[in-house]
């Protein structure tokens, strides 16, 4: 990796001009006070962004020392940014559905792309739409479009198309200001899903210039390749990892400098204040860390940790929250945050508390995972997480084994056979969790261009 200073000269000198990062430094401070019940100067409108694959380590607030996300850095420096949160599923459809119900892939039902969102369960965007909010989505991939009902409750919804086989940069930003200068009015909930990150690790010339080192590396970050790695065609090793980051890198500062020209036009159009921004992903991305590549497949932190930050009125400035999180828990949070009543049934809880720094006797959190994707057979691989440990299930092999996060973050050591009664504890949990599955509405076949897309993307072998 280069060092903060290297990079941070080399960055300088070549994309520190661009228009968009002199948008960022066009935004305003945030003066805002907590109140007891966390909505003082409560937002009048909500924006959830969603960068899919984005892994949090590769970010400047997590810890990162590469100029990745200055814009996202900014936003957390102005808010609440959460340092341990989790995916409940390893790839995109099921995970963006739990995101937007609150409920777990076997709660919500929406585990394959044989499958649609049942009418029964609520979405995010119904429930504000029937409370008055004016209600749209742009999103930047098939497994958001609307053959999978996500799209239910948006009165505006538009589809961004991806490149079969090459991911192209995103016209995200450019549709959501398009209907942010024509929506009738306040309140508004947008939804943003941006695929900048998603492979083929492809970026614009000036992003590869300053991320992507000169190598040796066979690796090309194309979907395609990797895919083959996948089948045993071709063998990668830690240089060709480290190429493969370096080109994720420049996607995720791609990214970031699009959602920076987001916030100048809220900043301009004097949104930017009354509005609760969220940003979030669906799942990480491997890069050799157990042998693997892209995501789907497993249950390790390095696909299902996610960042999540969260900047507006109403919100302490520069909180870094420890408490471990879900993303189920986005949707009760946001609901509760913008004071409106609801009574559907939901897995996540309102984590408004953990910045108002309410004391808590409460035990630690069983947090799930499940819904795995392109294995022998789907949904074999589940997850629970206790406080620090977390306990690995393959419903195929029945093997099961478990990690210390805290003494091993990286999942290398299985210590199931020390911590026999924490091993039990937590099997019994998972088995509890996995008893009760919500059936999800069967869909006709996929087109041949639909098929087509999947494969290119990764989800079809």
């Amino acid at each position: 990796m280069l060092s903060p200073k290297a990079s941070g000269n080399v960055w300088k000198s070549v994309v520190w001009r661009m228009p968009a990062l002199c948008a960022l430094c066009a935004l305003s401070c945030c003066a805002a006070g907590c109140a007891d019940d966390g909505r003082a100067e409560a937002p009048t409108n909500l924006i959830l962004i969603s960068i899919d694959t984005l892994r949090p380590d590769h970010l400047g607030c997590y810890g990162y020392d590469r100029p990745t996300s200055p814009t996202l850095d900014k936003l957390a420096t102005e808010g609440v940014l959460f340092q341990n949160v989790s995916s409940p599923s390893p790839w995109t459809l099921p995970a963006h559905a739990s995101l937007l119900t609150g409920r777990y892939p076997s709660r919500h039902g929406l585990k394959s792309h044989m499958q649609r969102l049942p009418d029964r369960v609520v979405t995010l965007a119904e429930i504000l739409g029937r409370h008055g909010f004016q209600t749209a989505a742009v999103v930047n991939s098939h497994n958001l479009s609307e053959r999978y009902g996500l799209h239910r409750g948006f009165e505006h919804f538009v589809y961004v198309k991806e490149e079969v086989w090459h991911t192209l940069p995103s016209a995200v930003e450019a549709e959501a200001v398009k209907w942010l200068s024509e929506q009738p009015g306040e309140p508004f909930f947008l939804f943003l899903h941006y695929y900048d990150v998603h492979s083929d690790y492809r970026s614009l010339p000036p992003y590869e210039k300053v991320f992507v080192r000169p190598s040796k590396s066979k690796a090309d970050g194309t979907t395609e390749q990797l895919l083959r790695f996948r089948r045993g065609l071709l063998s990668l090793n830690h240089d060709d990892a480290e190429h493969l980051i370096d080109r994720y890198d420049a996607g995720i500062r791609q990214m970031d400098d699009g959602i920076a020209r987001l916030l100048l036009h809220l900043e301009q159009t004097g949104l930017l204040e009354s509005t609760l921004i969220v940003v979030t992903s669906d799942h990480g991305e491997e890069f050799l860390e157990h042998d693997g590549v892209l995501h789907g497949r497993t249950q390790f932190e390095e696909v299902l940790q996610v960042p999540l930050i969260l900047r507006g009125p109403g919100l302490p400035r520069g909180l870094r929250v420890e408490q471990v999180a879900s993303l189920v828990d986005v949707f009760p949070t946001l609901i509760g945050f913008l004071g409106v009543p609801w009574s559907e049934p939901v897995d996540g809880v309102d984590l408004r508390p953990s910045w108002q720094q309410v004391e808590s006797d409460a035990d630690p959190r069983f947090l799930f995972a499940e819904a795995d994707h392109n294995n022998v057979e789907h949904d074999i691989k589940r997850a629970v997480r206790y406080d620090r440990f977390k306990l690995h299930f393959d419903i195929h092999t029945n093997h099961q084994a478990l990690y210390d996060l805290q003494h091993d973050p990286g999942e290398m050591t299985d210590i199931a056979a020390q911590e026999t009664s924490l091993t039990q504890l937590l099997r019994s949990r998972l088995d509890q969790f996995m008893s009760v599955e919500e059936t999800a509405e069967p869909i006709g076949p996929m087109s041949a261009d639909e098929i087509e897309k999947l494969r290119s993307l990764g989800y079809l072998q």
